[in-house]
């Protein structure tokens, strides 16, 4: 019996950092709209995969995927700062752009 109370609490915490495992989205990851000099709405997937994207077979312009790839990634600069291993999510990320539909 006294191992009861014990067996419980290891399975709560073990539960909880499941769920919090689980749950946490790396913050290297993540959608965002950008808007482009030109006047193009584009949603913008970084590090995350291509169905995060609504429509990717939009046809960009080489000026226009080079202009969303710098805003769509302006918060990795932000989080990874001055200085970051390379190549990483934050240094290298993998950025799929596409019309807002």
């Amino acid at each position: 019996m006294k191992s009861q109370p014990l067996l419980f609490a290891l399975f709560a915490v073990a539960a909880l950092w499941n769920v919090n495992c689980q749950a946490a989205q790396p913050d290297y990851a993540y959608s965002t709209t950008v808007r482009l000099s030109d006047g193009k709405t584009l949603d913008c997937a970084v590090n995350e995969p291509l169905t995060a994207v609504r429509d990717s077979s939009t046809t960009l312009t080489r000026r226009e995927t080079t202009e969303a790839d710098v805003l769509a990634t302006s918060r990795l600069r932000l989080l990874s700062g001055p200085t970051s291993e390379y190549p990483s999510p934050y240094t290298a990320p993998n950025v799929t752009c596409g019309a807002t539909g």
